[in-house]
């Protein structure tokens, strides 16, 4: 018994080391839960870079084909192809 009294230190020492490493290991869960979301977000991100990459790449690839530049010209200048027909609406 007096023995246990001589101790006590190393038993409140054992407790509090205890708790410590209970707090920040669960601490560090919820980091790792934080950091997992995020990782998922940034792969989300990524995907959606390749994907406009890659369409940005065929739009690149295209630009020597005749017709592609043809429907550019059409699209975006409104020039039309020689023997169409031109016809511009007029709103009131």
């Amino acid at each position: 018994m007096n023995r246990l009294r001589e101790l006590w230190w190393v038993f409140g020492f054992c407790v509090v080391t205890l708790s410590l490493f209970v707090y920040f290991m669960s601490h560090k869960r919820s980091e790792l839960q934080a950091l997992s979301q995020q990782l998922k977000a940034m792969k989300e991100e990524k995907m959606i870079a390749m994907q406009e990459r890659e369409y940005l790449e065929l739009q690149i690839a295209s630009q020597k084909d005749p017709s592609w530049i043809e429907m550019i010209l059409m699209r975006d200048l409104g020039v039309v192809p020689e023997g169409w027909l031109k016809v511009h609406f007029v709103s009131r």
